[in-house]
């Protein structure tokens, strides 16, 4: 199972172009889609779940073609939207059996069966008979991810999952995704968190107004930043000025001022010893020197 992204435009009625030319190949594992808020992920995963239509560009799943087989495309799809809505009279249990009955399931039995594995899958089960209004923001996530793989899809998308969790939540949240990827699934994961692709995804496209600014494997992207990454001690002062010059990663208090991460050239006047690169690093250096530097010279 893959899915062909060729050419893919969407342009709103207004005139915003929100996905410009997105070419993609995409297989079985955890593919990132990594970006700043507006830079067009959550356009394309409506896209990617047939909730939207393109304004001209390709979308093939299994072979199958998105805009002539959205029905067969969509029995293979599971969704997790930015803002799940459940149903707040309803138990965990009860919402999941409704969700099993829409995606299909007409046997008591069989929806039994997947309902009490997907409970115990996504750690609810003990939490079975309480009403879905009265679950921690952390579990109605793991409800969600559970309404959407009740129906065992190939192919599982999930847009902004780790959004207000707490840390605990957040590493159980990315191990599940972890587990279920295990197999032969397809998990597109859409967020603005680096740390949610660089704990879970094996390739990942970084997105910038509407464009593919970079895609590969994490480490490639950690590359590019690999002689860019300084740690300087500043003083109060001092620290004002560096930070108005620079992106500032981290800032950590100490005895002598302030061990300042910061990403570019090492700034003159300080002591500046190499840091070795992550994901973070690499995204904050990507977008204020790389995509910059390419801005510049298509204008010159």
């Amino acid at each position: 199972m893959e899915i062909t992204i060729r050419g893919l435009r969407k342009v709103y009625p207004n005139g915003n172009v929100a996905l410009d030319g997105i070419d993609l190949q995409i297989g079985r594992g955890i593919f990132g889609l990594l970006g700043p808020n507006g830079a067009g992920k959550s356009t394309l995963m409506r896209i990617l779940v047939t909730l939207m239509r393109p304004t001209s560009g390709e979308v093939k799943v299994g072979g199958m073609d998105l805009q002539r087989q959205r029905g067969r495309i969509r029995r293979l799809l599971g969704y997790l939207p930015q803002e799940f809505a459940h149903f707040p009279r309803l138990r965990t249990y009860e919402f999941l059996d409704y969700m099993a009955r829409l995606s299909g399931m007409r046997s008591g039995r069989e929806r039994r069966r997947a309902i009490e594995s997907i409970l115990h899958e996504v750690g609810l089960f003990e939490a079975r008979d309480r009403m879905a209004s009265q679950l921690s923001g952390g579990m109605k996530r793991r409800l969600g991810i559970a309404q959407a793989l009740i129906h065992r899809p190939r192919i599982l998308i999930v847009d902004e999952p780790t959004t207000g969790l707490d840390p605990e939540e957040r590493i159980r949240f990315r191990n599940l995704l972890a587990d279920i990827s295990s197999g032969e699934v397809i998990v597109i994961l859409s967020t603005h968190i680096v740390g949610d692709i660089s704990s879970t995804c094996n390739q990942m496209t970084l997105l910038n107004h509407g464009r593919i600014a970079y895609a590969g494997p994490p480490e490639g992207l950690i590359e590019k930043a690999r002689g860019h990454v300084w740690q300087i001690t500043v003083g109060d002062r001092d620290y004002v000025d560096v930070s108005a010059k620079y992106p500032v990663i981290a800032t950590v208090p100490g005895r002598d001022g302030w061990a300042v991460q910061l990403v570019g050239e090492p700034p003159e006047g300080f002591p500046a010893l190499p840091v070795e690169p992550n994901l973070e690093h690499a995204y904050v250096y990507f977008m204020e020197y790389v995509l910059q530097e390419k801005v510049e010279d298509a204008l010159r």
